[in-house]
C-alpha cells in the first residue's frame, strides 16, 4: 500500500523503519505523560517497542503504516494495528484494533493522521474485518476529536486503580 500526496507519502513499514517507529512512539507517550503522569515506562520501553514494530511488520495479521516527509524523506508519523478475533461469548467475527497512531505535532492538521487511518481502515476491509475499535487517552482531547471526526464513537471506558 502506498498513497502520496504533495508532502508525504504514506507505506507500508519496513522492518528498517523499527527504530524509528520507536522513536516517535517515545514521543506519543512523552505527551502522554504530560497530560497523565500514569503514563510511565520501563528503562528499555524504546528498545522492547522496536522489537514489537518489527514483530507486527513481519506478522500476517499485524499492520504498521509510516507517513514519510516528502521533502526530507524522514518518517514523521505511524499507525499500528492488527486483526483480532471477537471473543468466543460474542457474535463470529473479525475486527481490527488500532493499538497506536502518531504524527509529529509539526505535521498535525495536513492530513497525514487522516491518511494513516484509511490505510489501516483499507487494509482491515480487505481482510473483512467489520469493525475498528481503539482506546484513546481520556486526558488527549485532541486525539478524542481525531477519532470522533473520523466517525468513531465510544463504546467502552477502561477504568483504573492504583493499588
Amino acid at each position: 500500500m502506498e498513497a502520496q500526496d504533495e508532502g508525504y507519502t504514506i507505506r507500508n513499514a519496513h522492518t528498517s523503519d523499527k527504530d524509528a517507529v520507536a522513536a516517535l512512539w517515545m514521543e506519543l507517550i512523552r505527551l502522554h505523560h504530560a497530560q497523565d503522569a500514569r503514563f510511565t515506562l520501563a528503562n528499555d520501553a524504546e528498545r522492547v517497542y522496536a522489537r514489537h514494530t518489527q514483530e507486527m511488520i513481519r506478522s500476517r495479521d499485524g499492520y504498521v503504516f509510516v507517513a514519510i516527509e516528502n521533502a526530507t524523506k524522514q518518517i514523521v508519523g505511524f499507525i499500528m494495528g492488527d486483526l483480532q478475533n471477537r471473543p468466543a461469548y460474542t457474535l463470529p467475527g473479525r475486527y481490527g484494533f488500532i493499538s497506536d497512531v502518531y504524527v509529529q505535532e509539526e505535521h498535525r492538521n495536513s492530513g497525514i493522521g487522516k491518511a494513516l487511518y484509511e490505510a489501516m481502515r483499507q487494509a482491515f476491509a480487505a481482510r473483512k474485518a467489520d469493525a475498528i475499535q481503539l482506546y484513546a487517552a481520556e486526558a488527549n482531547t485532541d486525539a478524542l476529536a481525531f477519532w470522533e471526526s473520523l466517525g468513531m464513537e465510544p463504546f467502552l471506558r477502561l477504568y483504573h486503580i492504583e493499588l
